[in-house]
């Protein structure tokens, strides 16, 4: 099975983060077979399968308990897995896909028992188990913690069902072309998804020779789909791929570097508002999101929506030359609440200041400035080279 770190949110094949601070120690002791659940301080980790819960697994007591009642617990386990399974399966569309899509949850909301009510008011994540408990999904109340985790595991597969859609063009001949392909395109974010990418050539039953799978992973919690040792030796291979990218594009970009065809950020620092909205357009449209801007008057503080393996976002723009404060940020949330995005972003040719920052990062806002806007016009400017490229073919 494929697990996501609530902490760092990316991909592993370990029942505990190898990617966290002393994970990957903890993950080859878990490697071994062994199906006891991380210590309570490692972060968790949501598996694309609800079966895949700890919940479901039977934890040992000790030989003479094991002995004597593991058998029997263990089809009680069977029983209740296979229970919310098929009621999760039956209620999964539209009303546990269509709540993520539709409220304002998020992956750090906690359970709805450890929010407590006040004078009345009920969160959308307690109404929503309501709405399930009454038709029929009595499990909900036995296990209160189960509610967070599936909506966890319906968003992880709201992820991976637009990963695969778009990583199924690059699937070549050949294991490193195919890497190839996918992290030309994809570019840093292979350090993030590279289990991802593994799990879709198990799950499409795609063969390389070089990539082992351990079927048994498959109905063996403790057991990895690929090592993570492995995982290391793909992810190494991939480094050098990217390398070789990067060494490409910068011989393409002087052999064919042409300073009247570039934007620099002194160009961006002339535009007006407006002007920089439209470029900001070009921009997303390079890095392989769908775009579309709002009206120029009365947008709710939102400038452009873009949206990439269907996760939503809504953009906030402002060509300042001055420090960004608190109002943008403010502006991107309501943006976001208002129109019930998944995300919110500001964009800036210049700097937040700290209580913007704070604000942001409190409220789960995304902040892209003057440093970062300047890596997203060298992907645009790379994209002028490889469309010069093509055309001179």
């Amino acid at each position: 099975m494929i697990y996501q770190c609530d902490a760092c949110r990316k991909t592993t094949f370990e029942v505990s983060c190898p990617w966290c601070s002393g994970g990957a120690s903890l993950a080859k002791g878990f490697a071994r077979g062994s199906a006891a659940s991380a210590p309570s301080d490692m972060p968790g980790m949501t598996p694309l399968n609800p079966a895949f819960y700890p919940e479901f697994q039977y934890q040992s007591k000790g030989i003479l308990k094991d002995l004597f009642g593991k058998k029997r617990e263990q089809s009680q386990l069977n029983q209740l897995l296979s229970n919310v399974l098929e009621k999760y399966s039956g209620l999964k569309d539209p009303y546990f896909t269509n709540f993520i899509h539709t409220s304002k949850y998020s992956y750090s909301i906690k359970s709805d028992i450890d929010i407590p009510e006040n004078n009345g008011t009920y969160t959308e994540l307690r109404l929503f188990r309501e709405v399930l408990v009454r038709k029929g999904f009595n499990e909900l109340e036995q296990l209160p913690e189960l509610l967070n985790k599936l909506l966890l595991t319906t968003s992880f597969n709201a992820l991976y069902s637009g990963f695969a859609r778009e990583v199924k063009r690059h699937i070549k001949s050949t294991f490193s072309e195919s890497l190839k392909s996918w992290i030309d395109e994809a570019g840093t974010t292979f350090r993030a998804d590279l289990s991802l990418f593994l799990y879709y050539l198990w799950s499409t039953n795609t063969v390389f020779p070089s990539v082992e799978f351990d079927q048994r992973a498959s109905v063996s919690p403790g057991i990895p789909l690929i090592s993570f040792d492995d995982v290391r030796k793909y992810l190494a291979e991939c480094e050098n791929i990217y390398f070789d990218i990067l060494v490409d594009r910068l011989a393409a970009r002087l052999e064919h570097f042409d300073p009247e065809k570039f934007v620099t950020m002194y160009l961006v620092d002339s535009m007006d508002g407006f002007q920089f909205e439209d470029f900001l357009v070009k921009i997303f449209q390079t890095m392989g999101y769908d775009v579309k801007e709002t009206q120029r008057t009365q947008d709710q503080g939102a400038d452009l929506f873009v949206s990439r393996f269907g996760k939503n976002m809504v953009i906030q723009a402002k060509n300042y030359s001055g420090s960004v404060g608190n109002s943008a940020v403010q502006q991107a949330i309501s943006a976001k609440a208002f129109y019930r995005c998944d995300e919110a972003i500001v964009v800036t040719n210049s700097y937040f200041t700290r209580s913007a920052k704070e604000l942001a990062d409190s409220a789960m806002v995304r902040l892209i400035d003057r440093d970062e806007l300047q890596k997203y016009l060298d992907d645009y400017n790379q994209k002028i080279i490889e469309d010069f490229q093509s055309s001179s073919k």
